[in-house]
C-alpha cells in the first residue's frame, strides 16, 4: 500500500471543445478506483492551466495573475469533487483560502484523519501565496498526508529533453534522478516543488492521464512514464 498524491495538470482535463471534459473526469475516477482496489490511499492536487495561464497574461500584475490561477485550480477541484462524489467516492476539497458557506474549512489534523479513513482529499489553490506555481501544492499535500509517491498526470507520457509536441526527435527518459532534473532544468514541474520532493524523499512518476490503465504495470515493476527518485 502506498500513500499516493495525484498531481493533475489543468491541461490534462481539457478536450477539444471543453475546458473540463467528462471523459477526462471519468479517467480520473477509473484511476482512483484502480488504486483504491489495491488499497492505496489517494489525495489529489489539481492545477488550473486549462482555465488560466499567468505567463500568457504578462500585462496583468503578478498578484492578480497568481490569484486568478489559484482560483482556477479551485474550480477544477470542485469539478473533480462533484464527479467523484456522484460515483460514490468519498472525498473532500481543501484550499488554503476561506470560502464561508461555500467550501468547508479543515485543519491539517482533520484532513489527515479523513485521508486515513480512506477519503480522497483534493487539494486546490496551490499554497495560497503569490509567487508559487500550483505544482507547489504537492508540498502542502505531502506535509499533511505524508505521501510517498507523486503521480503527475499530464498530456504527455513522461519527461523529455525537449517539447515532444514541437520536436518529434525529443528523447523520453524512463528514469531520472532529482539531481539530473535540477541540473538540466527539465520543465515538467516547478523546480521548487522538485527540490522539496527530494528533501522529503518522495518519488515522482510522470505519465499521461490517457495511460491511466497502465498504472498496475508500474506497481508490478514495469517501466511506464518517467520515474524520478
Amino acid at each position: 500500500m502506498s500513500r499516493i498524491i495525484l498531481k493533475i495538470s489543468g491541461e490534462a482535463l481539457k478536450s477539444e471543445k471543453d475546458l473540463v471534459s467528462d471523459t477526462k473526469l471519468s479517467m480520473i475516477w477509473d484511476l482512483v478506483k484502480l488504486l483504491k482496489k489495491d488499497k492505496h490511499k489517494i489525495s489529489i492536487v489539481i492545477g488550473g492551466g486549462n482555465i488560466f495561464r499567468g505567463r500568457e497574461h504578462l500585462e496583468m500584475s503578478p498578484l492578480n495573475r497568481d490569484t486568478i490561477g489559484m482560483l482556477g485550480t479551485v474550480i477544477n477541484g470542485l469539478y473533480i469533487k462533484d464527479f467523484l462524489a456522484k460515483k460514490d467516492i468519498a472525498c473532500v476539497i481543501s484550499t488554503p483560502f476561506v470560502f464561508p458557506n461555500l467550501i468547508n474549512t479543515y485543519e491539517p489534523d482533520e484532513l489527515k484523519k479523513l485521508y486515513d479513513e480512506d477519503q480522497v482529499v483534493i487539494f486546490a489553490g496551490g499554497v495560497g501565496k503569490s509567487g508559487y506555481s500550483t505544482d507547489s501544492g504537492v508540498i502542502r499535500a505531502a506535509e499533511i498526508v505524508k505521501g510517498d509517491l507523486i503521480i503527475k498526470l499530464t498530456n504527455v507520457d513522461g519527461v523529455y529533453n525537449d517539447d515532444p509536441h514541437v520536436n518529434k526527435q525529443a528523447k523520453k527518459f524512463s528514469q531520472l534522478t532529482y539531481d539530473e532534473i535540477l541540473q538540466n532544468e527539465y520543465k515538467f514541474m516547478d523546480l521548487y516543488a522538485i527540490k522539496k520532493c527530494q528533501e522529503y524523499n518522495i518519488k515522482i512518476l510522470v505519465m499521461s492521464l490517457n495511460d491511466y490503465a497502465q498504472i498496475g504495470e508500474f506497481f508490478a515493476g514495469k517501466n511506464i512514464g518517467t520515474l524520478i527518485s
